[in-house]
């Protein structure tokens, strides 16, 4: 198998890494590629460096846009994309040699719609970090696929570690509303869309931290705002699914954060109706017997009854817990 990959590259003020990114792509041992850059209104040199390289090698496309975030760049870029295929690299991130080879090795051998593979953390202190990394091959169907994705189990929602179809983005787009968890609704979306997936978990992609990047920089309310705002996209779409409960939790999950946010917010910042109306679906749902888990359970009583004693407990416990990111393996 030999079809065309497009790589969709959306660019913002990259002058530091845009060359490095494009230049993992150009040497892959997969030469059957289009990388379609594309420039969301750079203000930096991110522009001129991309354009030379193109002006070097005929399978690098720019396009430039006015700035209008990531998910409005990758739709510029999946609209123009001309390939059997469709993958994503992040302009600070950037992948091994071998990942598309062995990605589209795994699709001709199972006849997959979407497969994927486990990334590396590379951490500002210059240390790697992979995430799984042990050889394992899953194929899954498209239940078992999307409860892994909604529940936060094995892979990564995200989107620069997976090939799909093109034919799978036919009639979907990324949400261009939400900068927070809008990777995992688009992949929700597309998993619905597909028979058959295959996970590897041996770690291709490179993903570099960024203390710039909004993940870093979050509003912590806006997040987890839009954390709430996707899963109950998903729980919507998942009634009557054998995931529905998968997805239940993490809808209720993102309730308790989005009123953790507003207690550790600005009080001034925020209306109280706002906060009150959160705080009232987390106890109607507490008092359905939704919150099934014994930790839940506190952080509700505590959400009720002592929310400033919440506070300063977590302050302390933030301080000397282990944050994990990474899908629990």
């Amino acid at each position: 198998m030999n079809k065309k990959i497009s790589v969709i590259v959306p660019a913002y003020n990259a002058q530091e890494t845009i060359e490095r990114c494009v230049l993992s792509i150009k040497n892959q041992s997969y030469s059957n590629i289009e990388i379609i850059v594309v420039n969301d209104g750079s203000s930096d040199e991110t522009e001129k460096i991309v354009q030379r390289i193109a002006d070097k090698d005929s399978k690098v496309r720019l396009i430039t846009i006015p700035n209008g975030g990531v998910s409005h760049a990758r739709n510029v870029g999946i609209d123009n994309a001309t390939g059997y295929f469709i993958t994503f690299v992040d302009s600070d991130d950037y992948v091994d040699s071998e990942m598309y080879e062995y990605l589209i090795g795994l699709i001709q051998k199972y006849d997959a719609d979407i497969v994927h593979c486990s990334y590396k953390n590379i951490n500002l202190d210059g240390s790697i970090v992979p995430v799984g990394n042990k050889k394992k091959i899953i194929e899954q169907s498209q239940d078992e696929a999307i409860e892994c994705l909604i529940g936060g189990r094995l892979f990564s929602g995200a989107l620069g570690n997976k090939i799909y179809r093109a034919t799978l983005f036919e009639n979907i787009r990324l949400d261009e509303h939400i900068k927070y968890n809008e990777d995992v609704l688009v992949n929700f979306y597309l998993f619905e869309k597909a028979n058959k997936s295959v996970y590897s978990d041996i770690a291709f992609l490179n993903y570099v931290a960024n203390p710039d990047s909004s993940t870093h920089s979050a509003d912590p309310v806006r997040a987890n705002r839009e954390f709430l705002y996707v899963a109950e996209k998903i729980l919507k779409k998942s009634i009557g699914k054998p995931y529905e409960e998968v997805a239940r939790r993490r809808m209720l999950n993102s309730l308790l954060g989005l009123y953790a946010a507003y207690l550790f917010a600005d009080k001034n910042r925020y209306s109280k109706k706002e906060k009150q109306e959160t705080k009232s679906r987390i106890v109607e749902s507490y008092k359905k017997g939704l919150y099934i888990s014994k930790k839940d359970r506190i952080r509700v009583f505590m959400f009720r009854f002592c929310p400033h004693i919440y506070v300063g407990a977590y302050r302390l416990y933030d301080k000397i817990r282990v944050k994990k990111l990474d899908p629990e393996q």
